[in-house]
Order: C-alpha cells, then sequence, then structure tokens
C-alpha cells in the first residue's frame, strides 16, 4: 500500500495541536531537526496516536483497478493508547482512550487509492488526505504511520507489512513521500461478501519541554535574558511563519498580529493555533472604535466575551491578548479596557499588555498605572522611546516592558538593539521585529542570527517561559 498525507486549502498546516484548541498542554511532534530515528534505545517518548479503521468492500477492491476510489474511516479516534481498540464494522466509534485529545470527524480523513492485483497478493497504492483543520502532524518533522491490523474478512492477515517512519526531508508542507506495502491475499470477485478491513495508526512522540505548547500563562524571561518576537503588519500565512523560522533557525516568542474586535464573532481560534504551530505564542492585538469602547465600558458585549473566556480556557496554551491604545478619550478607553480585562481575566494562560502607539509623555502618564495590564508595550523609535521609557520607570518601576522595534535590519534598529544587548533599560524583558508580507530580508537574517548567536550572552530567547496553572484545567468533553 502506498501512502501520502496531504496538506488541505488554503496552505494551513497539518498542525500538531488537538481540533479546536481542546487538548491542552503539549506539542505532539518531534523537536525540530529530531525524528524517531534520533530517539536513543531505552527512552521512548510519550506518544498521541491517530487510529483510524477503513473497511473496502470487495466492489470498491474491483472498481479501483480502473479509477481511483476515495472513502472515508468508519471509526475514527485519537488516542494515547490505542492497543487493542475493541471495534467492529458496525458497532458504535469507540471511546477515546485518553480525555482531552481533541475531537475528529470520519469526513476529515480521505482514503484514495487504487490497486494492483498479483497471483497471491495485492497491492493498494494511494493516498490519504487529513484534512488540515484535524490537528496532529506538523510539516517538516518526522512521524510513523503503522498498519496496526488487517483482515480479509475475519481472516487476519499476517504478516503485516514493517512500521513506515518519515523523516523531515521526506515531509513536505504536508505531503508524505509515497512508500508502497503488499497484503498477502488474492484479489476477490467482486460480489464476494467479504471486506478488507484495515487499521491504521499515526503517530507523533511528544517532546516534554516544548515551552510554547506547555500549559500555562507567559512569565519574563530570566534574569539579563530577552525575548524576541515578531509583529506582522497583516495576516501571515503558514508560509510567511515558516520562512521566517527557515531564514532565522527558530520561531519567535511570540507572533502578533491585529485583530479587529468583532461582537459578532467567536474567539479566532484557527488564526490562534495557526501561529500556535509555527513554533510561537499568539499574540493577538485588538483595535476597537469608539463605538465599541463603550458598548465594551457598559457591558453591551459581555456574552460575547464570555464566549471568548471559554475558548482561551480551552486553548489552555499560553496566550497574549493587547488593546491598543491611540487617540481617543482616555478615560473611556480605560473602563472599556478594564471591563474587558476583568471579564476574560484567567491566569491559566492569558497574558495582557497594553500598547501605547502615542510618543510622547502624556501617554506614558495616562497608564503606567493601570492595574490590569501584564505588560507594557512602548514604540521603539530612537527619538522618543528613552524620555517614554525614563517616565514610565518613575512612575511604575515594576511593570515589564516590550518595545515594538522598526524592520528588521533597518538602520533605526541599530541603537535600540545595541542598547537592548548592553542592559540599557532593565524593564525592557523583550523586542519584536515589524515584518510586511516579504517577510525578512536574507542579509538581515544573517545579522539576526548572529545576534542571537553572539559569544556567551546568548540573551535572546526565542522561547517564552511558562507558568504552570495554578491548579489543573477541567478537561473538556471530548
Amino acid at each position: 500500500m502506498s501512502v501520502v498525507f496531504l496538506g488541505s486549502c488554503a496552505g494551513d498546516p497539518v498542525s500538531t495541536l488537538p481540533l479546536d484548541g481542546t487538548a491542552a498542554g503539549t506539542r505532539t511532534a518531534t523537536p525540530p531537526g529530531r525524528t524517531f530515528a534520533d530517539i536513543p534505545p531505552g527512552r521512548d517518548p510519550r506518544l498521541k496516536h491517530l487510529w483510524a479503521s477503513f473497511v473496502i468492500t470487495s466492489e470498491q477492491l474491483q472498481s479501483a483497478r480502473e479509477a481511483p476510489v476515495a472513502l472515508h474511516p468508519q471509526a475514527l479516534l485519537p488516542c494515547t493508547d490505542c492497543e487493542g481498540i475493541p471495534w467492529q464494522p458496525g458497532s458504535p466509534p469507540p471511546t477515546p482512550s485518553s480525555r482531552a485529545l481533541g475531537t475528529y470527524r470520519p469526513d476529515q480523513l480521505t482514503f484514495s487509492f487504487r490497486v494492483e492485483p498479483h497471483e497471491t497478493s495485492t497491492r493498494l497504492s494511494g493516498s490519504l488526505h487529513l484534512d488540515t483543520t484535524t490537528p496532529l502532524i506538523h510539516p517538516g518533522e518526522g512521524v510513523r504511520l503503522a498498519i496496526q491490523r488487517a483482515f480479509w474478512g475475519e481472516d487476519a492477515l499476517e504478516p503485516l507489512p514493517p512500521p513506515q517512519d518519515f523523516h523531515p526531508q521526506q515531509i513536505s508542507r504536508g505531503w508524505f513521500q509515497e512508500r508502497s506495502w503488499i497484503f498477502p491475499f488474492p484479489l476477490p470477485a467482486a460480489n464476494t461478501t467479504a471486506a478488507l478491513r484495515l487499521d491504521w495508526l499515526l503517530t507523533s512522540p511528544i517532546p516534554p519541554d516544548s515551552a510554547p505548547f506547555q500549559r500555562g500563562r507567559p512569565l519574563p524571561p530570566p534574569t539579563g535574558r530577552l525575548y524576541h518576537g515578531v509583529a506582522w503588519s497583516g495576516m501571515p500565512t503558514w508560509e510567511q511563519l515558516l520562512s521566517y523560522r527557515q531564514a532565522i533557525g527558530q520561531p519567535p516568542a511570540w507572533a502578533a498580529v491585529e485583530h479587529l474586535w468583532d461582537p459578532r464573532q467567536d474567539f479566532p481560534q484557527s488564526l490562534a493555533s495557526r501561529l500556535r504551530e509555527s513554533g510561537s505564542v499568539p499574540y493577538l492585538r485588538l483595535r476597537l472604535d469608539p463605538a465599541q469602547l463603550s458598548a465594551l465600558a457598559s457591558g453591551e458585549q459581555d456574552e460575547t466575551l464570555r464566549s471568548w473566556a471559554r475558548a482561551i480556557q480551552r486553548f489552555a496554551t499560553p496566550i497574549i491578548l493587547a488593546v491598543v491604545v491611540g487617540d481617543g478619550d482616555p478615560e473611556l478607553q480605560r473602563r472599556a479596557y478594564r471591563h474587558l480585562m476583568q471579564t476574560l481575566r484567567s491566569e491559566a494562560n492569558l497574558l495582557w499588555v497594553v500598547e501605547l502607539e502615542g510618543e510622547d509623555a502624556a501617554a506614558v502618564s495616562a497608564w503606567a498605572g493601570f492595574s490590569e495590564m501584564d505588560w507594557l508595550s512602548l514604540p521603539g523609535d530612537p527619538a522618543t522611546f528613552e524620555p517614554m521609557y525614563r517616565r514610565l520607570v518613575a512612575l511604575n518601576p515594576e511593570v515589564p516592558v516590550l518595545l515594538r522595534g522598526p524592520a528588521l535590519g533597518s538602520e533605526a534598529a541599530q541603537p535600540l538593539l545595541a542598547g537592548l544587548e548592553d542592559q540599557r533599560w532593565p524593564q525592557v524583558i523583550g523586542w519584536s521585529w515589524a515584518l510586511g508580507a516579504d517577510g525578512i530580508p536574507p542579509a538581515a537574517a544573517q545579522d539576526w542570527q548572529q545576534h542571537l548567536q553572539q559569544g556567551d550572552a546568548k540573551i535572546w530567547l526565542g522561547e517564552m517561559q511558562v507558568q504552570p496553572p495554578p491548579s489543573p484545567l477541567p478537561s473538556p468533553k471530548p
């Protein structure tokens, strides 16, 4: 049998976390640059599986000799222990053996195959299409595909083919290099009542130390270290997120994108998951117009806020929400943002940032003492940052500060970058590059790599430190 896994539409990845974020916690793919072959003997990682059972009739096998036949599994199950799943065709779908692994539907997995018969065997050549909204695997990481059981009618087919490992170089954007397997049974006539049943297992090892995918809330970096993040001017595609990671050699600690507040829309789960899947903590910049601010402050949008609160809890891994403070009535903004933050407040995984767009001391004076924020973000204009920072330190010497830098490689970035690396501004804990649709220029990428790898300092962190939640999160219903 030849099996190829495909990416779906819109160029999104097949991600490493369960559908709709219900399985909080740990990344389910090999660490960057690692595969199954790199795991030392005796140190098997915890595993996550997607089990699927396909039942192929004799008529379908005959039809597949002339043209491809496509079908969905009759049963589909995410599990961490999939040995001996008691399921027979016609029975109800099996119950998940491990909670909080997400929800998967049979129509999200498609097997398209052709058949080549031989005297004593049958070859199936085809492809599996795992819908990209069904998160399990991650392009560029190693995974294993195994046939757990195979039956012709009531008879078990043996021996089974050995498991097939797909290394990163054999996976490109969700496409798995083709492999072939042969099953030991002759192709039957179309009117035969027996059917071929294949139970498949797609497996990803779970590394224990992938911080952006641990449950918890973002923390400032250790003393003497700084985060590096990126802020996208538009809505980045998966290709753009991946291109930055490939150019730099590691993902940024956070990926910031702008999200226009709309009380008719739910929490942007797919966007947050895409950012998380790129290896970064999602950072959503919420921008509201004056009418929306008034509605928020008066409680008119509380139903939407409660929906967001539930979705953020289900997301469970770190997430940063930022409110953008620009021109407008400061008192109205403070009332609206206080209500917003108090309603969504979560000590489990959510961190709040206030972003000042104004570049004068008055903006700092108005917001330095805002008690609901966790961190404050300042624009990184070399001409205005120093006085704003000095004003902030005088008013609030405790709040961590993020610095929004200019474009990577620009002349304006150099003095700020030098000051950060010299620890000139102790309250600054991180810096984010401004990126456009073209991503990072090659020369700037090379220069930034040198900063990340410099000497013994290595002050830059691309992995967010996480505070575990104060108490276990309730497991959502599977």
